[in-house]
């Protein structure tokens, strides 16, 4: 997006996981300016030990008076434990202990995993606060979408050279969907302490196991723009 860009209107900001939105809206025929961090090199420079955004466009936020959905990160998970690691893992989830445990590998303590995780998501958390103090509106973090069930549909769209020292071989689908669930409650827990609202995923969008659903599917890290449209959907309520 040019440098001069209005950013009036619905406005949609972060990582990836951007893009089912924005082409949900352009199908729509609605109106969101939505900004793919990965796609505007120099939106945001490093300070210290976290990110934050660039100057230019700090200032440009801080002239948005409207809610700023938030879509940043929400990979954390997906790099921890999409693919089995080197050092099999599970967890029991303290608010889902009945999930099942994969019976080949080393049970880790769920607050061992919690400060791993918090450690891939450290910079986005830290783009997050800055977000959430140059914008006079309010901040609305999107979850990311739920993963997906079916490892054999997800093989052949896995970018493996991705993910450097992990093996081939897709986790089983319990334990990704613990982390996705521990992600989320960090999530939560960083937007109940910052004053910003969490925006759950849609409910229709997950069968009734907590899998995204067969409809919503996009290539395994990512769902695809019908997801995209209720997401948009449940922006346009909020805005």
């Amino acid at each position: 997006m040019a440098s001069g860009h209005s950013l009036n209107g619905l406005l949609c900001i972060g990582h990836s996981h951007v893009a089912s939105v924005s082409r949900a809206s352009v199908e729509a025929g609605i109106g969101l300016v939505a900004l793919n961090f990965w796609e505007m090199p120099g939106a945001t420079v490093r300070q210290g030990a976290g990110l934050r955004l660039s100057d230019d466009l700090a200032r440009r936020l801080g002239q948005h008076r409207g809610p700023v959905f938030s879509m940043i990160g929400g990979a954390a998970h997906g790099v921890l434990g999409m693919l089995v690691h080197p050092r099999r893992f599970d967890f029991v989830l303290p608010d889902a202990p009945h999930l099942a445990l994969d019976a080949e590998a080393e049970v880790l303590p769920a607050t061992a995993v919690r400060r791993v995780l918090e450690s891939l998501m450290a910079d986005f958390l830290s783009l997050m606060g800055h977000v959430r103090e140059v914008c006079p509106g309010s901040l609305v973090h999107v979850e990311p979408p739920p993963p997906y069930e079916d490892a054999e549909r997800m093989r052949p769209d896995i970018p493996w050279p991705l993910y450097p020292g992990m093996l081939h071989d897709i986790s089983p689908a319990p334990l990704r969907y613990k982390l996705w669930r521990l992600h989320s409650n960090v999530l939560r827990d960083w937007c109940r302490k910052a004053g910003a609202a969490f925006l759950p995923c849609p409910t229709q969008s997950a069968n009734p196991r907590g899998f995204l659903r067969d409809l919503y599917y996009g290539d395994g890290a990512h769902a695809n723009v019908a997801y995209g449209a209720l997401v948009l959907a449940q922006m346009r309520q909020l805005a």
